[in-house]
């Protein structure tokens, strides 16, 4: 049973309404080239034997005058297919039988005239006429007549029109049920979609269609729905990290913080207990603060944010990065040196980039000498845009190397001595693997840590298209 309410059933029915209107035309045309095939041929057949009559009888005093040889061949001629007649000059019938030839045919027996084909209709059905003068010498002398019923074209046209008009109803019958079937086994994937999307609402996300590699709509909708899956399975393990990693951040700071407060409300205290503890409260307050702004840093830097296919100044990024934090270098007499060549653009989100540099520039000074010197470095190197940051402090340690740019991660060695969420670096790595770029950690050989920001460098194109735009307009002055 075909429900038309159901994407199956409209499919089908909008398959089979196709085919019989598809059906109908076809048998429409059908009808009208079969007519018209057999009038054309009628038409030829009636033409050439009333040429031939033309030339039967022969002419004495400026007469027709048929003998015994002339009927004869007109019988041949005319025979058992069609009906004719020679009329003379005063409308006497010259050849033909009377009692055959119709009132309405007779009227045509008047000489003169040019050949024509001329449709009858009256009670009896209709006729089809070849009319042809018989002239000698330029003289009229008669005209021949040869007709035909058109009662055989009507009934072959009859009989092609019921045979259509019993076998379209069957066909589209069956086209509906062919159709609902073809409709079944193409819209089975949809029904394996929505059943496996009822699943995965109700359990979990990390379940997948994975119908294999099909191209066509549904494979790719398929396809499309996977990599759906995907992201939203990575939102939620982002939301579900987040969530994980702030409440086991927070809660060091908030227990310290709601100890103080009990160990002070036990007991009056003296001032200087008070001061002791508010000092304490307000440092984990900052901690928290400070914590707090680098959850949602890191949050925003998985999530993704701004166009990553910016074209963005490298070399301009390093030098807001270095200006940015000059205070925190002057306050150690920390050297900030910056080298640049040339022109360097990369596709990158600018403010992310921003935040990214300044997070490794900011870990750099942490870690560089009193009076040393930290070096920005932007290069270009086969088809990658770089921003290299070398301090000239103890280095990564081999476990540093392999999980610094893990969140929370910290150094055991300098944990005390050197404060921090463990966030920076991951922050640094999310930013720039959402642009398509990669951060590398080495420890170079004269001494210190490096951090190599390697972004996708801008085209030649690009590089045009930005500077034009960058570019004063015409008859500007710089002031």
């Amino acid at each position: 049973m075909i429900d038309p309410r159901t994407l199956r059933g409209k499919l089908a029915i909008g398959y089979a309404a196709a085919l019989l209107i598809a059906l109908i035309a076809f048998a429409l045309a059908t009808v009208v080239l079969v007519d018209r095939t057999q009038r054309e041929s009628l038409d030829d057949r009636l033409a050439t034997a009333a040429r031939a009559l033309v030339t039967l009888a022969d002419v004495h005093e400026g007469k027709l005058v048929p003998d015994q040889d002339d009927r004869e061949q007109f019988e041949r001629i005319v025979g058992a297919r069609f009906d004719g007649a020679i009329y003379g000059n005063a409308g006497r019938l010259l050849l033909g039988d009377t009692d055959q030839v119709p009132a309405r045919v007779r009227a045509l027996g008047t000489p003169g005239g040019a050949y024509r084909l001329v449709t009858l209709s009256g009670p009896g059905g209709g006729l089809r006429v070849a009319v042809t003068p018989i002239r000698r010498n330029g003289a009229d002398l008669g005209v021949a007549l040869v007709w035909s019923d058109l009662d055989p074209v009507t009934d072959v046209n009859q009989r092609i029109g019921i045979a259509f008009a019993l076998a379209i109803p069957l066909i589209a019958a069956f086209a509906v049920v062919a159709g609902g079937a073809v409709a079944s086994r193409g819209l089975r994937p949809l029904g394996a979609l929505a059943s496996l999307a009822s699943e995965i609402e109700a359990h979990d996300l990390s379940r997948r269609l994975g119908l294999g590699v099909r191209d066509d709509e549904l494979g790719r909708l398929c396809t499309i729905f996977d990599r759906m899956l995907d992201r939203l399975e990575a939102a939620f393990e982002r939301q579900r990290r987040f969530t994980a990693d702030a409440s086991h951040e927070l809660r060091a700071p908030l227990s310290v913080i709601r100890a103080e407060a009990d160990l002070m409300l036990r007991r009056r205290r003296e001032p200087e207990e008070y001061e002791r503890a508010l000092r304490s409260i307000a440092a984990h307050a900052d901690e928290l603060e400070a914590l707090t702004q680098d959850l949602l840093a890191a949050a925003r830097a998985e999530a993704g944010s701004g166009n990553a296919g910016e074209i963005v100044d490298l070399g301009l990024i390093a030098r807001e990065a270095g200006e940015r934090l000059a205070p925190l270098a002057a306050a150690r007499a920390i050297r900030v040196q910056l080298a640049v060549a040339g022109d360097v653009r990369a596709r990158a989100a600018s403010e992310g980039l921003r935040r990214a540099a300044v997070c490794v520039l900011h870990n750099a000074l942490k870690f560089a000498r009193d009076g040393g010197a930290v070096e920005l470095t932007v290069t270009r190197e086969n088809g990658a845009a770089l921003l290299t940051i070398a301090d000239d402090g103890p280095g990564f340690s081999r476990d540093a190397l392999e999980h610094a740019v893990e969140r929370f991660w910290r150094d055991e060695h300098v944990r005390a001595n050197a404060p921090g969420s463990g966030l920076g670096l991951a922050i640094v790595k999310a930013i720039v693997e959402r642009g398509g770029g990669s951060v590398t950690l080495r420890n170079p050989p004269r001494g210190g840590a490096e951090v190599v920001v390697r972004l996708p460098a801008a085209g030649h194109a690009e590089l045009v298209e930005a500077r034009a735009d960058q570019s004063p307009p015409e008859g500007a002055r710089s002031s």
